[in-house]
C-alpha cells in the first residue's frame, strides 16, 4: 500500500526532530526550540510526507544558525560504527549479488534518532526481511545494462560500495545518486570528499537539497537519468514515504521499515526490513 502520514504518530517525531535539528544546529535555548516548534506548526499537514516537511524545516535552521551541516557530528560517529561493522560482517554476505543486495540493505539500520551503540547492535542482529523480492531484482539486473542506486544515510556507503563493485564488474553502468549539500544525516557530495572513498560507480547529485526524493525538485539531468536507467534502487524510509506514490516507474525500494506509518503501508511488523520492486505509479 502507499504510504500515508498518520498524524498522531508522525507530528510527535517531527517535534522531536525539530528540537533534536535546532540542538544539533546552534544552541537548544528555550528561545531556539521555541522558534523550531513554530516554524513546524507553519509547515505542517497531514497530507504532506514527512520528509518533505522536515526538509523545508532543516533549511530555516540551517539558514537561521548559519550552520551547513549541523549533523556533522551525528554523521561522524555513524560512519566510524558502521565502517568497522561493514568490515566485520562483509565475509557473511559475500558470494554472490542477492546476499550484497541484502548487505546494502542491511546499512539502513543507520537511524539518527539512534545512538551509534543501538546500530551497532543492529547491525549484529542482522535482517529481518519481511518482505523479499529479491528473485525478481536479480531477474531485473540481469539483463540491465545501467544502474543507479539513490542513497540515504551517510554511513551505508560502506555497505553499498560491494554491491557496486560487483554490478560494475558484470559490465553494468552504475550510477550513486547523493545530496548535493548536508541534509539530515543523509549522505552528500561533501560527505563523499571528505571520506575520499574510491567509489566503483559514477556519482550523481539528485539537485535536490531534501530528505526522500520530490522529483519536482530534483535537477533536470538527475531526472533525465532517473527515467533512463534500467533498473532503480532507493534506500531508506524517506524515498519510500515521498516516492512510493510518485515514482512514475519501477522502482527497487530498501528499507528499515523504522516507524508504524511506514511499517502499516508496507504490511510489516516494526524494524522489519523490506526489498520490494513496486510497479510505475
Amino acid at each position: 500500500m502507499p504510504y500515508q502520514q498518520i498524524p498522531s504518530y508522525c507530528k510527535p517525531c517531527l517535534e522531536r526532530l525539530a528540537r533534536q535539528a535546532m540542538t544539533l544546529a546552534c544552541h537548544p535555548s528555550e528561545e531556539n526550540l521555541k522558534l523550531a516548534l513554530k516554524w513546524l506548526k507553519e509547515l505542517y499537514s497531514p497530507d504532506i510526507p514527512p520528509p518533505i516537511i522536515a526538509s523545508h524545516l532543516h533549511r530555516r535552521v540551517k539558514k537561521y544558525c548559519q550552520n551547513e551541516d549541523p549533523y556533522a557530528p551525528l554523521k561522524q560517529k555513524e560512519i566510524e560504527v558502521a565502517r568497522r561493522m561493514a568490515s566485520q560482517l562483509l565475509s557473511f554476505y559475500q558470494g554472490d549479488l542477492q546476499k550484497l543486495l541484502f548487505f546494502s540493505l542491511l546499512g539502513n539500520a543507520i537511524d539518527f534518532f539512534r545512538p551509534p551503540e543501538e546500530i551497532e547492535a543492529a547491525f549484529k542482529e542482522g535482517l529481518k526481511l519481511a518482505r523479499d523480492d529479491s528473485k525478481e531484482v536479480l531477474e531485473r539486473l540481469s539483463k540491465a545494462r545501467s544502474f543507479l542506486l539513490i542513497t540515504d544515510n551517510a554511513g551505508e556507503v560502506f555497505f553499498d560500495l560491494p554491491l557496486l563493485a560487483h554490478l560494475k564488474e558484470r559490465g553494468l553502468e552504475v550510477f550513486y545518486a547523493v545530496k548535493p549539500k548536508p541534509i539530515q544525516n543523509d549522505l552528500s557530495l561533501p560527505d563523499l570528499e571528505r571520506l575520499d572513498l574510491k567509489i566503483p560507480a559514477k556519482v550523481v547529485s539528485t539537485g535536490a537539497e531534501m530528505v526522500g526524493l520530490s522529483l519536482h525538485e530534483a535537477a533536470p539531468s538527475f531526472k533525465e537519468l532517473y527515467f533512463a536507467v534500467d533498473v532503480l534502487a532507493a534506500k531508506g524510509m524517506g524515498h519510500f514515504e515521498t516516492l512510493s506514490t510518485s515514482a512514475g516507474r519501477e522502482i527497487i525500494f530498501l528499507l528499515c521499515a523504522k516507524c508504524i506509518p511506514v511499517a502499516r503501508a508496507l504490511g510489516v511488523n516494526l524494524n522489519d526490513y523490506v526489498l520490494i520492486l513496486e510497479n510505475a505509479k
